[in-house]
């Protein structure tokens, strides 16, 4: 059995190749963070390249054929020659950015504990005030 040659293409080629082919609410991290976090996890840490098409299904390296994972979620990774597939998983379990993150969180709260939604709070709030500045 051979050794696998190294990847040659970088960690930058690949976000500047798929940051502008994918959404960036679509994958676990801001597109000016992909370099150091993981595009399924959001996880920041040492990313690796892998293969959308593994290189033992014929997959080429170039930057089209190559996401940057975090060690898990690369394992994790499921080993098709369909890079459809890759990227559903990817989008299925990527963590949205940490704003959007805290926005939903908060959102999701919010309705559980008031019975209202972000909106209807925020409309509640702008009374409050208003009656406030009436006074």
């Amino acid at each position: 059995m051979s050794e696998r040659a190294a990847i040659r293409t970088s960690k930058k080629e690949c976000v500047e190749c798929w940051s502008k082919r994918i959404k960036e609410t679509e994958v676990g991290t801001d597109w000016d963070l992909a370099e150091k976090r993981c595009w399924r996890c959001g996880k920041e840490t040492e990313l690796q390249r892998c293969h959308l098409i593994p290189d033992s299904l014929g997959g080429k390296d170039e930057a089209s054929n190559i996401v940057l994972l975090c060690d898990k979620c690369h394992k994790e990774g499921p080993n098709v020659a369909d890079p459809e597939i890759m990227w559903d998983w990817i989008k299925a379990y990527a963590q949205p950015n940490q704003f959007m993150f805290l926005f939903y969180q908060i959102s999701r709260e919010c309705e559980f504990i008031y019975k209202r939604s972000i909106k209807e709070e925020i409309k509640f709030f702008q009374f409050l005030q208003e009656e406030n500045i009436k006074k």
